[in-house]
């Protein structure tokens, strides 16, 4: 196995909001983050780093290294190149309304990625977000990510 920390860090800097249509029961804010973070994961496993990149707000910031915006996009755009293929199964997440317009989302993560039917890595990862309600949008605003149970 690869002793490569980064790629997970990418796949786990996960969730924001997107969805919304003018058109049937409204949505709620925690629904609507936990689905921009499915939202992000989709993208990332597609391989589009844009789409995974649209939620995070302009000013996010990384507890682990203090990434901003800029150096994440990087970041992920290096480690999704570096693999065929990356998948990740959330695991527990909770979503915790704080205040007007904020949030914050936990979860853990299985992150796997290579190539063939058995993937070259796996790693879980426990995931920390700080959300932020911009024009009616949930923004990712930081991101906090450590180890959980160790590599497999």
């Amino acid at each position: 196995m690869s002793k490569r920390p980064g790629w997970i860090q990418a796949c786990l800097i996960t969730g924001v909001l997107s969805i919304l249509s003018g058109c049937g029961a409204p949505v709620d804010d925690e629904t609507r983050i936990r689905e921009t973070i499915a939202e992000m994961i989709a993208a990332l496993e597609a391989g589009d780093v844009g789409d995974f990149m649209d939620p995070v707000a302009e000013d996010f910031i990384a507890g682990n290294g203090g990434l901003d915006r800029r150096a994440m996009e990087l970041l992920v755009r290096r480690e999704r190149l570096a693999r065929d293929a990356i998948h990740v199964r959330r695991l527990d997440t909770k979503v915790r309304l704080i205040g007007e317009g904020r949030a914050a989302a936990s979860f853990r993560a299985l992150a796997t990625g290579g190539s063939g039917v058995l993937p070259d890595e796996a790693r879980f990862w426990q995931v920390t977000t700080g959300w932020r309600l911009d024009d009616g949008r949930w923004r990712v605003i930081s991101a906090e990510w450590e180890p959980a149970l160790g590599n497999l």
